[in-house]
């Protein structure tokens, strides 16, 4: 383990972390992780340190890492990507810089930087406020969360090197990726060993080296081949409204800069349609601000009541809590459009 690493202004709780983890490594201790718990109740999921470097390997070979990467882990400790970034870097010989993890993980830092990992929050804050430092990092690697559309277009009008990452713990981290930034590719692609099936428009993922069996999950996708997918959305989210199945993650796409206060579509019973899409806004909106002219709507997609809330639950890595937020509200938080 030659991995040479440093700290910037570390707490004593992210120090003794570290310390923790690389007990774990050497004692070939079993590591525990817990699921973001964005889709359900959080998990606990048990791996192997053959296990950790199974993953790391394959993601360093998919970005082409080696001894001479610097690398930034400004993720926590206790979510997939922070662990896997360290992991990645031990078995890559990394020089790794750790640091407190921050909606602004570049502000303060100054150095070169080959590779490193963020969540949706921070390239937009990185993006926004650390522009040029951002357009200095070789490859940034994305996951924990969906982008907006605008994201994207800022990453390519940016000219930055941003891959989206496709995992989950249960998977440790990434077994696929998608270039957006500056070339937009079209799927996601497999990383090595790894291929997909689907079920029920679900995808399937068959990681043999490091689960002997399938992993189903709820992850609805267009299979183009067994190991590249579109992504379209969550099935448990999807909304049926008179018989049309609507995919909140689709119909989001086709809203993406229309408003912009952070937003996120669902549905709710009715008498009538069985459901309706409604739409909730992070902050409050005035009422002149909904209008759905001109996106090319279909009549089930327009939503047809809205509500507001403060400050969207999101989860550590900053995906925003649906389900959690939906249930808050009550009949009296709803306004009809």
């Amino acid at each position: 383990m030659a991995v040479q690493w440093k700290f910037t202004s570390p707490g004593l709780q992210l120090q003794q972390e570290v310390k923790q983890f690389i007990n774990k490594w050497q004692n070939d201790a079993l590591f525990e992780i817990k699921s973001s718990g964005t889709t359900g109740t959080p998990q606990r999921f048990q791996f192997s340190r053959s296990q950790l470097i199974l993953s790391a390997q394959n993601s360093i070979d998919a970005f082409g890492l080696d001894a001479q990467t610097k690398a930034l882990l400004c993720l926590p400790l206790s979510s997939i990507g922070g662990l896997m970034l360290l992991a990645r870097a031990i078995v890559g010989d990394f020089q790794l810089t750790i640091q407190e993890a921050s909606a602004r993980p570049l502000a303060n830092f100054e150095g070169p930087i080959d590779f490193i990992a963020l969540v949706p929050t921070q390239l937009q804050q990185s993006l926004q406020h650390d522009l040029h430092k951002l357009k200095a990092i070789r490859q940034i690697l994305v996951g924990g969360g969906e982008l907006s559309t605008d994201l994207q277009q800022a990453c390519k009008d940016a000219g930055i090197n941003v891959w989206l990452s496709y995992g989950m713990t249960e998977t440790l981290s990434h077994v696929a990726l998608k270039q957006i930034s500056p070339i937009n590719a079209s799927c996601f692609t497999a990383l090595a060993g790894i291929h997909f099936s689907s079920k029920n428009n679900c995808l399937v993922i068959h990681y043999p080296q490091l689960q002997p069996q399938p992993l189903y999950t709820k992850d609805l996708v267009e299979l183009l081949t067994p190991t590249s997918f579109r992504w379209l959305g969550r099935a448990d989210h999807a909304i049926n409204s008179g018989g049309f199945k609507i995919i909140p993650e689709l119909l989001e796409q086709k809203l993406a800069g229309h408003f912009q206060n952070p937003f996120f579509t669902t549905g709710l019973p009715d008498k009538k349609w069985g459901q309706i899409v409604v739409i909730i806004f992070e902050g409050f909106i005035p009422s002149d601000y909904l209008h759905f002219d001109g996106i090319g709507l279909t009549t089930a997609e327009i939503p047809k009541k809205y509500a507001c809330v403060p400050v969207f639950k999101r989860t550590s890595t900053h995906k925003i809590q649906r389900k959690e937020i939906l249930l808050s509200l009550t009949d009296a938080d709803w306004q009809s459009i």
